[in-house]
């Protein structure tokens, strides 16, 4: 054996400086033995004291290693020499050939072989401290600190040790092996079938381990008891110390959610690094599964999150919906279509989102919004839906709507807009900032809940989205649920299903009105679909359950009942959302469109911003109020279609020439107001002789200006024709007169003005 320092392969061990004798030499580190390029006779080839190492085969090594023979090895690896150098020849090993006596001869490297052959390689030449040593001595314990399963075990184990001396004891020398195994033979065939059943199926050679294990331990049935422990209940306990066991954990219970596998890999580096002994994959995965039993709960926590921890570990609250009858609470959720659908401004296909409200008692959905985003629009609008449509079967007529007493809705931004729950603050209630849920509490409505993050369980309408998938299946250009679900023509490489599905039109996507019928059929099939009999309806559809429960509802509130109604009329108006505009030339501008009335042409433009309540099934029209509250009008659209055709008369359609006519007649009936008012009040003012007053009052001081300086200009102009002696002398008779006649004409405009002009001037 030749020991030279290294740098890799066992970490933390020390440099030698002695050598260690071997064929009765001492090898040093460093000495040169046999020249620079020399070699000892038996041993390797060196360099300046350091084994000559191909770079091809043994790339990992570097600076030096331990080389050890194959009977060196032998111990270490618990092999047969023939075995080893096997091994060694198959390329498992890091090795080289050396010239020894018999030949060449294999030479391994230390680093290469496994670590707990490098550890008991490094406790025997004492390179790892006593007290770092963390291997306690194997100890046959009495069967009183055994658990049952433990001695049960061990005593099995006694029996067929006992079965197979007595087999073997009476067969002559050169027979033992077949007597081997022929008493395993019969074992496994079953000749003691409680032993096979307790034990399971093993082997001569585990058998002879028994045997050598009793002999050491004097014979004593408890030394057979499993190596692996258990405590007094019976629960496996491996052999992980404290501190190796609180590594695994640091690095197992963590929320990226590494393999065991690599657990192991990390505390080995760390143990490794510390000088302790390595723990394996299987002790791990045994120490982890006894953990995940007692820790479950803190485990998926950990590992997985909340969500997990509440979906798979969380105690659930058991719904008793017997308490309740249809109307009492309305669930609603939103859920994004698996399969596209005509956009209705671009016409490009996409997933829409579809809203639902669904009656919890009957579980009947009572309907439903299709739009191109989860917004506020379409929440109203399912909720609008289904407060009529269960008013109609409540009542028998479509123009009345039955107000549920609440509701219980998701978390999302949009259910939560100002437009369902109001603006906060006195101020904001003043100019009518009040929400949908407070107008509706007159009519019976009591509040609504909305659920916890990541909590489906709360929604009952979280299940029919799993059954809605039915339907969207169905589609031809159905897009998938998940990823996993895609159909194979939009998968990668399916170039055999994405050419049938081009011949076929299977990416044809339906418009939003043919999505709501084909919507509606299904809807209206699933209500009619019976349930099983474990279920909360106990086989009834959503149908029968509604209305076996509005019959229950008409007796139990006769009186109340009526309150509860609402015409379709007052809907609609309080369900109309509020939205402050600032007024312009063309009025009040909302979603692209303008909006304007005679009421709204004599207000100041640009100086108010108005209240304007609108909805968003008749888009014709918006009403506005005063931010006091008070009604002003109701505004209609002006120049609809996003404007008038530029050339109606000429290049347009009848319909163009009829838009241009319509918008050239509220335009021309706005001006003939407009003047008739001025007209009227100039008139007024006049008969009452209030002309002449505003003229005096109003521009006297700007005239007398301009009259006293066109007469301090004449005089100048007079002076100075005088000096320069040109006042008349090189002027014509003609001339001089018209000079003086424009003079006075503009003297006598500027005094008419002024009122000062009069016949005696």
């Amino acid at each position: 054996m030749k020991i030279i320092p290294f740098s890799q392969g066992l970490t933390g061990l020390k440099s030698l400086s002695k050598g260690v004798q071997q064929g009765g030499k001492t090898l040093v580190q460093g000495e040169n033995q046999g020249g620079p390029q020399g070699r000892t006779k038996g041993g390797p080839y060196f360099f300046n004291g350091l084994p000559s190492v191909s770079s091809d085969k043994k790339s990992a090594l570097q600076c030096s290693d331990v080389w050890l023979t194959v009977k060196e090895g032998g111990p270490l690896l618990g092999e047969a020499e023939r075995t080893i150098k096997r091994h060694c020849k198959a390329g498992k090993y890091v090795t080289e050939l050396v010239r020894g006596n018999g030949g060449m001869q294999y030479r391994i490297a230390l680093s290469s072989l496994p670590i707990d052959a490098q550890l008991r390689w490094r406790k025997e030449h004492g390179f790892v401290a006593v007290e770092m040593e963390t291997v306690a001595a194997k100890s046959c314990k009495p069967f009183d600190e055994m658990s049952e399963q433990q001695r049960q075990t061990a005593l099995d184990r006694y029996d067929l040790v006992m079965h197979y001396k007595g087999a073997i004891g009476r067969e002559k020398h050169g027979m033992i092996l077949e007597a081997k195994e022929s008493f395993v033979a019969r074992y496994s065939a079953g000749e003691w079938p409680i032993l096979l059943e307790r034990i399971g199926l093993t082997t001569w050679k585990t058998i002879d381990r028994w045997v050598q294990t009793l002999k050491e331990h004097g014979g004593l049935p408890s030394s057979l008891a499993p190596n692996y422990r258990y405590t007094r209940d019976g629960a496996s306990v491996v052999g992980i110390s404290m501190e190796q066991g609180e590594m695994i954990l640091a690095y197992y219970l963590h929320g990226n959610q590494p393999k065991i596998s690599e657990v192991v890999r990390k505390v080995n580096r760390k143990l490794s690094d510390r000088g302790m002994e390595q723990v394996t994959e299987n002790r791990v995965r045994r120490f982890l599964k006894e953990y995940n039993i007692n820790n479950e709960a803190q485990v998926v926590m950990a590992r997985e999150g909340e969500k997990a921890y509440n979906d798979s570990c969380a105690p659930y609250i058991s719904r008793n919906n017997k308490l309740i009858l249809p109307g009492d609470i309305m669930v609603s959720d939103g859920h994004k279509i698996a399969f596209p659908i005509q956009h209705p401004v671009t016409g490009r296909p996409m997933r829409m989102m579809l809203i639902s409200h669904q009656d919890q008692a009957s579980r009947a959905i009572l309907g439903w919004e299709i739009m191109p985003s989860e917004n506020t629009a379409a929440i109203a609008s399912s909720f609008r839906r289904s407060m009529l449509w269960l008013g109609n079967i409540l009542t028998g007529d479509d123009a009345i709507a039955f107000v549920p007493r609440s509701l219980k809705i998701d978390n999302g931004k949009a259910f939560k807009s100002h437009y369902f729950t109001g603006l906060k603050g006195n101020t904001m209630v003043d100019v009518g900032g009040i929400g949908l849920y407070d107008q509706l509490k007159p009519m019976g409505f009591k509040g609504v809940s909305y659920s916890r993050v990541y909590n489906g369980q709360e929604k009952t309408i979280e299940r029919f989205w799993g059954a809605f998938a039915e339907m969207e299946r169905s589609m031809p250009n159905y897009t998938g649920t998940s990823i996993a679900m895609k159909p194979a023509h939009l998968r990668r490489g399916e170039f055999m299903h994405r050419e049938i599905a081009e011949k076929l039109q299977l990416n044809t996507a339906p418009t939003i009105a043919e999505a709501h019928y084909l919507v509606a059929l299904w809807m209206h099939e699933n209500n009619l679909r019976p349930t099983s009999k474990s279920s909360q309806l106990e086989g009834k559809s959503p149908y029968e359950a509604l209305e076996a429960g509005l019959v229950l509802l008409r007796e139990k509130e006769k009186e109340t009942m009526q309150e509860r109604l609402i015409s379709r009329d007052e809907l609609t108006f309080l369900m109309m959302p509020q939205i402050t505009r600032t007024l312009k030339r063309n009025g009040i501008s909302l979603f692209g469109r303008q909006y304007l009335s005679p009421e709204l042409h004599d207000l100041a433009k640009g100086q108010r911003e108005l209240v304007v309540r609108y909805d968003f099934d008749r888009l014709d029209g918006v009403a506005v109020y005063h931010p006091n509250g008070e009604f002003l009008c109701f505004a209609q659209e002006f120049c609809p279609n996003g404007g008038i055709h530029p050339a109606a008369k000429l290049l347009g359609t009848p319909e163009d020439v009829a838009a241009y006519h319509e918008a050239a007649s509220i335009k021309n009936r706005l001006h003939r107001s407009t003047r008739r008012k001025a007209k009227t009040g100039l008139l007024s003012a006049a008969e009452k002789g209030f002309s002449q007053l505003v003229q005096g009052e109003v521009m006297p001081d700007v005239v007398r200006q301009q009259v006293k300086a066109a007469e301090e200009q004449a005089q100048k102009d007079a002076a100075s024709a005088k000096k320069t002696g040109t006042d008349g002398f090189w002027m014509s008779e003609d001339e001089r007169d018209r000079k003086n006649v424009e003079m006075w004409n503009r003297i006598e405009e500027l005094q008419r003005l002024n009122g000062e002009w009069t016949e005696e001037f």
